[in-house]
């Protein structure tokens, strides 16, 4: 099972990652709304949670990491925003209250996870009812970057995990030639 090492943290943020996957317009795809918490899961450093806390600035954004290193570089490039926060995590129990996030955002994250089946347990526990799940992934196909073939998770089977935990599949969300978006509902 492949599991992101810390080494790599130059891959998180570069200018080849920003030119295919710009955070703040990938984001924008998803139509967050201005008002809500959204929970970014395995936030790293701040890549995409420190933009949407722009785009939903009345709002409220939660960055979750199982790696404190993490945690500090995010903390540290979000200093002056308000509305955000970031907090260690364990990788199957959120720090986060029942039914309290609008939106659980997830990037690069679910091809690592070993139970899924306890992963989404904590995804749904923190979830309002008619919470959105947006998640974004690697094609299953070879590329330049991102883990081996054999580590990632086809959208259709993606689809189909989602599906056994309760999420209804809104929409296929038009990411780039090496990642997929989905967007579900829990309901």
């Amino acid at each position: 099972m492949h599991k992101f090492n810390i080494k790599s943290l130059y891959k998180l943020d570069n200018p080849k990652r920003r030119q295919q996957m710009p955070p703040e317009e990938t984001l924008k795809k998803f139509n967050f709304n201005k008002v809500g918490t959204l929970l970014d899961i395995g936030c790293g450093i701040g890549y995409f949670s420190i933009p949407a806390a722009t785009i939903m600035n009345q709002g409220k954004v939660i960055g979750l990491d199982i790696m404190p290193e993490m945690i500090n570089i995010a903390k540290q490039k979000a200093n002056n925003l308000t509305n955000i926060d970031f907090l260690k995590s364990e990788e199957y129990s959120f720090p986060i209250d029942d039914n309290s996030i609008d939106y659980v955002f997830i990037s690069n994250v679910i091809h690592e996870i070993e139970d899924k089946p306890k992963y989404f347990n904590e995804i749904r526990r923190v979830l309002k009812t008619d919470g959105l799940l947006c998640i974004i992934d690697w094609e299953k196909k070879e590329t330049e970057m991102g883990p081996s073939i054999n580590d990632r998770i086809s959208k259709e089977d993606m689809i189909k995990i989602c599906a056994s935990a309760n999420f209804t599949h809104l929409e296929d969300v038009d990411i780039n030639m090496d990642h997929y978006g989905l967007k579900f509902q829990l309901l």
